[in-house]
């Protein structure tokens, strides 16, 4: 059953992949809106999903992924963070919850008001056993597949 919820995801992934389109640059709302959020960003590469503008780049010494939707409005934004740079209680849970090494850790920061979160990635023991957990800077855990 998870190895069939698991390709699931996997299509779908694909699919709403398949509808992004890389572009040379976005509309000036989106470009004013991302060059007050991050000024001196570097290796800038835009690209568009239907209503929606997604740059990944590179600012702070962090990679980065933010979205803003067609006015310049900010929606979302992911940082890929060094497992030092994480909160404690955030790596307290994801050694409990796990044996395996940690792959990756992103910080996920949303505009709808909801809590920023922590995403842990674990290595993968065979293909299709990807593991991550998200997880609240207290601790918490909100979900875990």
């Amino acid at each position: 059953m998870k190895k069939m919820l698991l390709f699931a995801l996997v299509i779908m992934a694909s699919l709403s992949t398949g509808c992004k389109q890389r572009i040379e640059q976005a509309p000036e709302e989106v470009l004013s809106a991302f060059g007050t959020m991050f000024p001196g960003a570097i290796e800038v590469e835009w690209s568009r999903q239907i209503s929606t503008f997604t740059a990944d780049f590179y600012h702070d010494q962090h990679e980065k992924y933010v979205q803003f939707d067609s006015t310049g409005t900010w929606l979302r934004t992911r940082t890929r963070m060094s497992i030092y740079e994480v909160p404690v209680p955030v790596m307290e849970t994801a050694r409990k919850y796990s044996n395996r090494k940690i792959d990756d850790v992103y910080l996920f920061e949303q505009s709808n008001g909801a809590a920023a979160y922590y995403m842990v990635e674990y290595k993968q023991e065979t293909p299709f056993s990807t593991k991550q957990i998200s997880i609240l800077a207290d601790g918490t855990v909100l979900s875990a597949l």
